[in-house]
């Protein structure tokens, strides 16, 4: 399953800001890929371990700040479809799964 965090968090004053760029680093360091400015993704195997990480994400979120966190299965995830312009990229965030036949 993957975590996908939408966040809001307000960037008026220098010190908003400053706590804003903490908590993407946070993300980063929790695993986290940034998908676009606002929203990171993470692969996750466990409930428990999710569990764990939105305790995290809730625990150290700015005080004047929202985040929205969605909990997305594999088949729902494996089918996203990404529009790029002429200057994007496209990266591959999963780990690339060997079969067996």
């Amino acid at each position: 399953m993957v975590l996908l965090v939408c966040f809001d968090l307000p960037r008026k004053t220098k010190e908003q800001r400053k706590q804003a760029t903490k908590y993407r680093k946070r993300l980063t360091l929790l695993g986290f890929y940034m998908k676009q400015y606002s929203v990171y993704e993470r692969e996750i195997r466990r409930n428990n371990t999710k569990n764990k990480i939105i305790a995290v994400l809730k625990q150290e979120l700015p005080a004047k700040g929202q985040i929205t966190v969605y909990t997305l299965p594999d088949e729902v995830n494996d089918q996203q479809i990404a529009i790029l312009g002429n200057q994007g990229f496209q990266k591959t965030v999963r780990k690339p799964q060997l079969i067996v036949l």
